[in-house]
């Protein structure tokens, strides 16, 4: 579906015209047009995350906000321990100099993500920093049943009006000229690594060495992952892919970020932080049961989910470092005293929302330093099970299982961990999943959850030929 250029181009010259007339603009200013528009963005979700060098999806449940992002205007890119503060200093910077015309209630200005830790990258995340996000050009928006485009600008050296018309009006004829995607349901896995029976008793060693260590009183809780790689019959067509996650996973978060060569995205369940109107919400979840066959199956593997000493001892870790850090940056916080279960279509896990008011003044950089990453990816005390995790793991978890999302400069915005995720390069594509280990875990059982974990994406593609 196209969109009406014409009358688009008319009205952010209009704009254009008035911030220039008001003398607002300068060195240094970020211009950030919007406009509702007629334009199902979902036909041409794949070319449009392929058409640049950097673009970003993202789909919010529990918003009814969904975006795709392409191309940068102003970027933050960060490596090594001083990421969170190196990127809130900038944030600070661009503060107070974006003109807008925005009217929207909740929108998206900076997208991106940040790593699991620091780390010298292997090849499957060469194309990301430790630390990325950027401000796109162009977002197509759908934020409660309305369809918005976002034009944003950096002014570095002054403006041309007519000069910036043009451009605009040459961005918006690309992208109305790409092709509907034509969806291909057929992919299928043409070889696998990591998952054979060497793989599995690979990975059981691993678990049995961190339950050493949890019967020696070192560590109480250690998340352990794993990697498959894959290689597909073709490379991925995201709009089949995001669509059908979105179909299958209605309550995750559905996130895309292409960079360079790459591509990661995933479904995840988790969210880190959803910061709107002055509160923090943050979904702490830790637990899991498979689903049951039947209704009363599945009730019953809920029933022994939330009367389960070794979830609940999983899910108090987590829970009691998110109020513990809440408790710097909020004197108000709420929770319910007992877990409930979230289902998803493979997998039900314990769950507990804890939301809490912001005090005045609060960084977004800094909450989220000191709330990932939680004891669910990580474990519990975090840093010897970080010191664990890097000596015994053999891959770079890279994105999975550290920060996406999205944030504006009016103190909004939703993060959310990046898991049940794989990252992808033409027909390649690595998988990840993890679980958490606690005294009572039994290795049989740890493997079976990242199986389940692994599902929505190897789900995909058909089985291996």
């Amino acid at each position: 579906m196209e969109f009406n250029s014409t009358s688009l181009v008319d009205s952010f010259s209009q704009f254009l015209s008035e911030i220039t007339a008001e003398k607002k603009v300068k060195q240094g200013s970020l211009i950030s047009y919007a406009s509702e528009i007629n334009f199902k963005f979902e036909d041409k979700l794949d070319s449009i995350l392929k058409s640049s060098e950097n673009s970003f999806y993202f789909s919010s449940p529990e918003r009814n906000l969904s975006f795709v992002s392409l191309d940068q205007v102003y970027s933050i890119d960060e490596n090594g321990p001083a990421r969170f503060s190196s990127t809130d200093k900038k944030i600070k910077e661009l503060s107070g100099n974006v003109i807008s015309n925005l009217d929207m209630k909740i929108f998206p200005l900076f997208a991106g993500a940040m790593k699991f830790t620091v780390e010298h990258s292997d090849d499957d995340w060469k194309d990301y920093n430790d630390s990325s996000w950027f401000v796109p050009e162009i977002i197509f928006c759908n934020s409660s049943g309305k369809d918005y485009i976002i034009y944003n600008y950096f002014v570095e050296h002054g403006l041309s009006k007519i000069k910036l018309s043009e451009k605009f009006e040459k961005k918006i004829s690309i992208i109305n000229n790409l092709k509907n995607d034509v969806i291909n349901n057929s992919l299928h896995i043409v070889n696998s690594n990591g998952l054979s029976p060497k793989d599995k008793k690979k990975w059981k060693l691993s678990v049995n060495e961190a339950l050493e260590k949890i019967h020696n009183n070192e560590i109480k809780k250690i998340v352990l992952s794993r990697k498959v790689e894959l290689v597909i019959s073709s490379t991925i067509n995201f709009s089949h892919s995001l669509n059908s996650l979105k179909k299958e996973y209605p309550d995750c978060f559905i996130f895309a970020f292409h960079r360079g060569n790459s591509t990661f995205f995933g479904a995840t369940p988790e969210s880190l932080a959803e910061i709107y109107d002055k509160k923090i919400i943050v979904d702490a979840i830790a637990g899991s049961a498979k689903r049951g066959a039947t209704n009363e199956e599945d009730i019953l593997f809920e029933n022994e989910l939330l009367k389960s000493s070794k979830n609940i001892e999983e899910h108090s870790y987590v829970v009691e470092h998110i109020k513990e850090t809440l408790r710097n940056f909020s004197a108000e916080i709420s929770f319910d005293e007992n877990p409930s279960v979230k289902k998803l279509k493979n997998i039900q896990h314990l769950s507990t929302k804890i939301s809490a008011v912001m005090k005045t003044d609060v960084s977004v950089m800094n909450l989220l330093k000191e709330l990932h990453p939680t004891p669910a990816v990580c474990g519990y005390p975090k840093e010897a099970a970080l010191n664990f995790i890097k000596k015994t793991e053999m891959q770079k978890r890279g994105l999975y299982s550290g920060i996406t999302g999205w944030f504006n400069l009016n103190g909004e915005g939703e993060f959310a961990v990046a898991l049940r995720s794989a990252v992808a390069k033409g027909n390649k594509l690595s998988a990840y999943a993890g679980c958490g280990i606690v005294e009572d875990s039994v290795p049989d059982t740890e493997f079976e959850e990242t199986e389940m974990k692994l599902k929505p994406i190897l789900s995909l593609f058909s089985e291996r030929s």
